[in-house]
Order: structure tokens, then C-alpha cells, then sequence
């Protein structure tokens, strides 16, 4: 006797890309981004059984420029990819952003500044002035209201732009490289550079009897400025993105995470994939999440808040 066995279609799958430094001295950012973005794509699946069920294809550039293009590359064939997140610094998502021009890949490029973006890329943070705006709003000024930018020539997540920005606040912005800069009494400080080398020279300048507050955009939440931060005086970064304390949320990551607690990016990553499969299922919607409510209208979407203020 012959059975008949009914086979139901297999539910369409879609891929994201998420590129981001799993190697190297940039990997704790990776991998916070890696589980969170882990958790939305496992939701979503539970949530839509029937499809699209989703797909996350994670490649390693290590922080490497050229490493980041050949794995932008490696991407743009495949098979069911709707979009890209990445690259997580900015030299990175830089070298990377030819290839996914040629591409026409949809490619989110988070925490750069949205008037610092590469051409094509959708950027989901604020631009330089609101930065600005952010991060020095009630900020008490010192004396003489001089304010130091301080650069380390290895990551600029600004332009130079941002100090037309700073003046117009009415700040005298004194320039300097980050081994150079003598700042003295309650003088805040810009730093536009790797976390470890604003971690060294804050430690430096508390020596020397500094007190200002030490000040930065989305570099600075890296886990290496912790390490020189011994907790006391100001430290105000300016990011996309915060850590959350939602108890549900944060058990729900360290399930996926083998017991480790989500740091800035986690919550940022989590956003970003679940909102390209909304984005892919409705062109418009409305959706709480773990870094704002974000909104989505034919392809393009934001959240509100902008950005958040606080300690890295």
C-alpha cells in the first residue's frame, strides 16, 4: 500500500550581514553586537514560524580596513541577503563603503555620525551638530569657556567640521594631539580617538590636577577606557545606543551570550536586525525597542531618541 505524506513548503529565509571585529583589540564590540543582534533574529523566528525566517551571516574584519572590504565583498553574493549591518568603526565602514555602492546592497552603517556616513550607507545616529548639542547641554563652563579637542590621529569618528559646531555654542576650542594636550582647573576635553589612548592621557592629566570632564562621541563607549576609570569624576559620552537594564531583556542575552552580561553595542545590535525584518515585512511600521521607538517608511527608517547622554 502506498502512503501519501503531505509536505509543506519550507518557509522563505532571508540573510543579514553583520560585519563587525570579532579578532583583535576591538572584539568586545563585536561580539556585544554579534549576541544581541542573535537574540532579535531567535525572536523573530519564534514569532514567525511561517516566515520569513531569518538568517544572521556574521564575518570577522578584525578592525582591519582592507580586511573589512574583502569581507564586504564576500557578502554581496549571498544567497537571500536583504541587508547589511556594519562595520562598527568608522576607518572600517570607510574602506568598506565602495563595495556595497557597487553592490546596491541595502547597508545600515551604525554609531557613525549621520553627516559623516559614507555615500549609500543608512546611518541611524545623529549628525555632528546634535552631538554637539547633546553632550554640551548644562555643562558648566570653567573659566575663559575653553574646551579642548583632542585627537589621536588612529579614529576620527568627526570631521572638522564639529568645531564650527563648538564654537557656535560659544566654547574657545583649543586644538591639540592627545600626547600634547595640557588641560588645566575644570577645562572639558573632546577626545576624537581610541578609548585606550583617551584611558591613558585621563589618567595623565588627573596626575597633573585636571578635574574637567572627559567628553566623547560613540568611540569612547569601548570597554578599554573602563580599564584607566576608576569611576571618579565626569565622563559623558554621546552614542546611538546605551546599556540596558531591562531584567528580562539582560537574562534573554546572557541565554544566547554563555553567561555574559550586554554591554552599549548589544542593545543597538538587536535593534538593527529586528527592524530590517519589520522594514522587510511592512514598508511602514512603528516599533518600541531596546534604543528607542523606531519608525519605518518605504525602505528608510530612524528612531527617537536620537542619541543618549551618559557614562560610557
Amino acid at each position: 500500500m502506498a502512503l501519501a505524506v503531505a509536505c509543506r513548503p519550507a518557509p522563505p529565509l532571508v540573510a543579514i550581514g553583520l560585519v563587525a571585529p570579532f579578532e583583535g583589540r576591538d572584539r568586545p564590540i563585536g561580539y556585544d553586537v554579534l549576541f544581541g543582534a542573535r537574540l532579535a533574529v531567535r525572536q523573530w523566528n519564534a514569532q514567525h514560524p511561517n516566515g520569513p525566517l531569518a538568517l544572521l551571516v556574521a564575518l570577522d574584519d578584525g578592525g582591519d580596513p582592507a580586511l573589512a572590504a574583502e569581507r564586504a565583498r564576500q557578502l554581496r553574493g549571498h544567497p537571500g541577503l536583504i541587508a547589511v549591518i556594519g562595520h562598527f568603526r568608522p576607518e572600517t565602514t570607510r574602506a568598506a563603503a565602495p563595495v556595497y555602492q557597487g553592490a546596491g546592497l541595502l547597508w545600515v552603517a551604525p554609531l557613525i555620525p549621520a553627516d559623516r556616513a559614507p555615500e549609500g550607507a543608512l546611518p541611524t545616529a545623529p549628525d555632528q551638530r546634535t552631538m554637539v548639542r547633546l553632550l554640551l547641554e548644562g555643562l558648566p563652563r570653567p573659566p575663559r569657556g575653553r574646551l579642548w579637542w583632542v585627537w589621536d590621529g588612529e579614529e576620527a569618528w568627526f570631521g572638522p567640521e564639529i568645531i564650527a559646531h563648538l564654537r557656535e555654542q560659544g566654547w574657545e576650542v583649543h586644538e591639540a594631539f592627545w600626547q600634547d594636550a595640557a588641560p588645566r582647573g575644570s577645562e572639558p576635553v573632546w577626545f576624537d580617538g581610541r578609548a585606550v589612548h583617551a584611558g591613558e592621557a585621563w589618567r595623565r592629566w588627573r596626575q597633573e590636577g585636571w578635574s574637567g570632564p572627559l567628553l566623547g562621541g560613540p568611540g569612547l563607549l569601548h570597554p578599554d577606557l573602563r580599564a584607566f576609570w576608576d569611576g571618579s569624576g565626569a565622563v559623558r559620552v554621546v552614542a546611538e545606543t546605551r546599556r540596558v537594564t531591562d531584567p528580562a531583556w539582560v537574562e534573554a542575552y546572557r541565554a544566547i551570550a554563555l553567561g555574559a552580561e550586554p554591554g552599549p553595542y548589544a542593545p543597538l545590535g538587536y535593534d538593527l536586525a529586528w527592524v530590517l525584518l519589520q522594514a522587510r515585512q511592512a514598508p511602514s511600521f512603528r516599533w518600541v525597542g531596546r534604543t528607542g521607538t523606531w519608525e519605518g517608511v518605504s525602505g528608510r527608517f530612524w528612531k527617537t531618541p536620537l542619541g543618549f547622554v551618559g557614562e560610557p
